[in-house]
């Protein structure tokens, strides 16, 4: 079953400028991890906004989960999925604890409060996460690479069935990346969500084991399994760089020569 379902998608944003994507055409099961790999510009951040309900003047159809994309309403994405930018636009002095728990607010009326199991789902991610020592805490007061934690967080408290990540694990530091990618293979795995998220870093998807999609110039140029997309081979025609990958690990990794 299709939980992403993208036909003929073409964007730009100026009426007569450059095409920045360009005749997309893939899917995304449910339950899978399906990651975006390409340079800066290549279209990913634009895509994964699209797929978000950010961007309305686009071309051809976006489909989640059977529904038009262009058909929902801003409460009924909230309640399908989950978005997270690359940074968070959240006021410094919001406290941890009270964003976490805002992630409950797409199940709600506007007059309901977070119920006692929003509270403990609230502190059961939190506790996934490794972030219960931030909850008394405002955002203004940890670092950058706590709060794209804690807005990762967030997005699995929202409890939707899609997961949509713009870079992830862009501010996080070696430890956390593999921490925070360990627990979204797990989520998908054990809970069936389905996530889409953009990566500058070949070797994320080969450790999500994932679905992967090379973007050049906003157009797809290859897509499949990770163990069959990242070779040399087809990343020269992304990054036009000479690289090398090692098998010596439990799976491939990428590096790039001087």
């Amino acid at each position: 079953m299709k939980m992403i379902d993208v036909k003929e998608l073409s964007f730009r944003y100026q009426k007569k400028g450059k095409l920045v994507l360009d005749r997309l055409n893939f899917s995304c099961e449910k339950g899978t991890v399906n990651v975006l790999i390409g340079l800066n510009g290549s279209g990913k951040t634009t895509l994964i906004k699209t797929i978000a309900g950010l961007l309305e003047n686009y071309q051809g159809e976006v489909f989640i989960d059977g529904e038009n994309l262009r058909g929902l309403s801003i409460k009924e994405r909230a309640k399908k999925m989950a978005y997270v930018a690359q940074r968070s636009n959240a006021v410094d002095d919001f406290p941890v604890l009270d964003y976490l728990l805002f992630g409950t607010a797409n199940k709600m009326n506007f007059y309901q409060s977070p119920k006692e199991e929003d509270k403990k789902r609230v502190l059961d991610c939190a506790k996934q996460f490794g972030i219960t020592h931030l909850l008394d805490k405002k955002l203004g007061e940890i670092s950058g690479g706590e709060r794209q934690i804690v807005s990762i967080c967030a997005s699995i408290v929202q409890d939707t069935n899609l997961v949509i990540l713009d870079e992830p694990t862009s501010a996080l530091d070696i430890k956390n990346q593999h921490a925070v990618l360990s627990i979204i293979k797990k989520i998908a795995k054990e809970q069936g969500k389905t996530f889409i998220l953009s990566s500058h870093n070949p070797n994320h998807a080969l450790y999500l084991s994932s679905n992967v999609f090379l973007l050049r110039s906003g157009t797809i140029v290859a897509q499949g399994q990770a163990e069959d997309i990242i070779n040399i081979e087809e990343l020269k025609t992304v990054y036009g760089e000479d690289i090398c990958y090692s098998v010596e690990l439990p799976y491939k990794e990428i590096s790039f020569m001087d």
